[in-house]
């Protein structure tokens, strides 16, 4: 008979891989079948908070899956023990985790015989933990990629069964990258399947890669105070904030409007889009003022080292998002100025973070 696989995932991404799964398990000589699908249990979702199902549970159902959404796996967790019986009975020979969002622990990792693999968008052991594409972005990486791997009790630590490296030219953001890399994640896992299925590749590390956890970093989860933007710092790590956070917590900058003036305001604006103008700081005259650029596309902001960013794309309070021009044409010729902060950080290239 068929070799069993249940498949755990949450998001859009995740469903997208399962998808591929569930097709290339409809081949007429495929080695598996999906036996389950568990997913995070529905969410209540969008102003009238109606109970929405995950994208990897509809696309479950929709295949006529069986669909479980335990609300956790640890022993404090309603049902888990209920959970772990049902899991026990469909007794899959191999598991497969795609942003999933529960942690697994032993008595669940001990279920199927081949055990779990798990696709990882970063290149292991380099960002290992909850936000490895915002982190890789941050950092202003020019490869990254994805692993799949076995997943064992120390996250994201396990053997690893193969990985694909993708360069990037510095302007991909969170929110684009993130589905691009479990694209070729799920590719990956469908290349690498069959060998796991004939038992080439084990959890034991027997046929896979084994990390060098001296090598490994650790992609932190993201906090909601981490994309204010302050100019304090060079524009590269400006700009690369902006690419790490889009999506959420997404990035925003205050700016004056008729600063030192009777009708001074205060605006909070969302960064959408930037590029950087200037690297390289250096003496600049009237440091806090915005400027339009020479080809009127992007509003040039200078950072404390004299370096510079261009916003492409921004969204001020209570409108829509729109481009460089149009808020310049709202601001109507009055002095704009970045808030004025009496401290930094003082990131510079080449410098340690």
């Amino acid at each position: 008979g068929k070799q069993k696989v249940v498949f755990l995932g949450t998001p859009e991404v995740a469903a997208q891989s399962l998808r591929a799964l569930i097709a290339a398990s409809q081949a007429p000589d495929a080695p598996f079948e999906i036996a389950a699908v568990i997913s995070n249990p529905p969410a209540k979702q969008g102003r009238n908070k109606q109970l929405q199902s995950s994208p990897v549970h509809l696309a479950g159902e929709e295949a006529g899956i069986p669909v479980l959404t335990p609300a956790g796996l640890l022993k404090k967790h309603e049902g888990s023990a209920e959970f772990l019986e049902q899991m026990s009975t469909i007794a899959p020979d191999l598991c497969i985790t795609a942003a999933y969002g529960q942690f697994l622990p032993k008595a669940f990792l001990s279920i199927p015989r081949l055990g779990t693999l798990n696709i990882h968008p970063s290149l292991l052991p380099k960002f290992r933990g909850a936000s490895p594409v915002p982190r890789a972005l941050e950092e202003g990486v020019d490869v990254t990629g994805v692993s799949v791997l076995f997943t064992v009790f120390e996250m994201d630590a396990g053997p690893i069964v193969a990985c694909r490296e993708l360069r990037l030219d510095g302007s991909e953001k969170a929110t684009t990258l993130l589905p691009t890399l479990f694209e070729m994640g799920s590719e990956l896992l469908l290349e690498s399947l069959p060998g796991v299925l004939a038992g080439e590749h084990k959890q034991d590390g027997h046929g896979c890669i084994i990390q060098d956890d001296a090598a490994a970093s650790h992609a932190a989860k993201m906090s909601k105070d981490e994309g204010k933007l302050w100019f304090t710092e060079n524009a590269k790590y400006m700009h690369n904030r902006v690419r790490a956070f889009a999506g959420w917590p997404g990035t925003t900058a205050e700016f004056m409007i008729s600063p030192r003036e009777d009708t001074e305001e205060k605006i909070t604006v969302k960064v959408i889009t930037t590029r950087i103008k200037r690297e390289t700081g250096g003496a600049v005259l009237g440091v806090h003022s915005l400027k339009m650029n020479e080809k009127g596309d992007a509003v040039v902001v200078t950072c404390d080292d004299g370096s510079q960013i261009e916003i492409l794309e921004l969204q001020p309070p209570g409108k829509k998002p729109m481009d460089a021009r149009s808020f310049w044409n709202g601001v109507r010729g009055r002095n704009i100025e970045r808030a004025r902060v009496g401290w930094s950080t003082g990131k510079v290239p080449g410098s340690a973070a």
